[in-house]
């Protein structure tokens, strides 16, 4: 509850109150999390809750994007966000269609384990072999014109882990104007799958992944862009300044 309140107070302060609203994929959870969602949405009425029966990454990612009405999506893991890139990337929202928060981009500012560094690593060089990618991550915090990419969200056909990959390789080749910039990531929380087994499914969903984007082409140049963390830093500090003047 601590991380939506802070993030909610966030958003009062960045959107305004009552121009927001959580929209939670609830996927097959056998603890206390709907007793939790519950109360998230008495405490912001605005806000819902969409139900999976089955625990599915992806498929909770695509059933929340397409069940909001709002122009504008930010996608986040709420125990997983970076305040400064939100702050970029709403101040920036009209310039491009699709933000990218990457744990990739800086070095510097990745706190993986080494052998989730690696496998990073090698998942986005296969990217670029196989698919032409242009970027240094695909998970993580976005922010979508979700008006923009409503056909290319319908049209994504992976689910899991592939659902993020999907999207941004279709928005990348269909020349929607896509923007990267570093975030700081720490690993909150201990992963369940050993990394032979990580390594396997990885391997499979790249096999899907060519199935499904053989018959995507590229329509015309790629318009991937990227900045420096300093950027996003320096506009997150002038709006804080303006915050508190107000």
């Amino acid at each position: 509850m601590a991380n939506a309140e802070a993030l909610a107070n966030y958003l009062d302060n960045l959107l305004g109150a009552d121009n927001w609203l959580y929209v939670f994929v609830d996927n097959g959870s056998t603890d206390g999390t709907p007793a939790f969602l519950s109360h998230i949405v008495e405490r912001w009425p605005l806000s819902r809750v969409v139900n999976l029966e089955k625990p599915n990454y992806g498929a909770a990612l695509k059933a929340g994007l397409r069940s909001t009405t709002t122009k504008w999506v930010y996608m986040l893991d709420i125990e997983q966000w970076d305040l400064p890139f939100m702050t970029w990337a709403w101040n920036n929202r009209h310039q491009y269609d699709l933000f990218i928060a990457s744990k990739r981009a800086d070095p510097t500012l990745n706190f993986q384990r080494p052998y989730r560094r690696f496998l990073s690593a090698g998942l986005n060089a296969a990217l670029q072999v196989l698919f032409g990618y242009s970027g240094t991550d695909t998970h993580g915090p976005k922010l979508l014109n979700r008006e923009s990419l409503n056909a290319i969200i319908a049209n994504c056909e992976l689910d899991r882990g592939q659902f993020d990959t999907e999207l941004v390789l279709r928005a990348m080749r269909n020349c929607k104007r896509l923007v990267e910039v570093p975030v700081e990531y720490r690993e909150s929380r201990p992963h369940r799958n050993l990394m032979i087994k990580k390594i396997y499914w990885n391997l499979i969903a790249l096999r899907r992944l060519q199935h499904v984007m053989r018959d995507v082409p590229f329509e015309g140049a790629v318009r991937y862009y990227r900045f420096a963390r300093e950027d996003v830093l320096a506009q997150h500090q002038f709006a804080q300044r303006e915050s508190d003047l107000v």
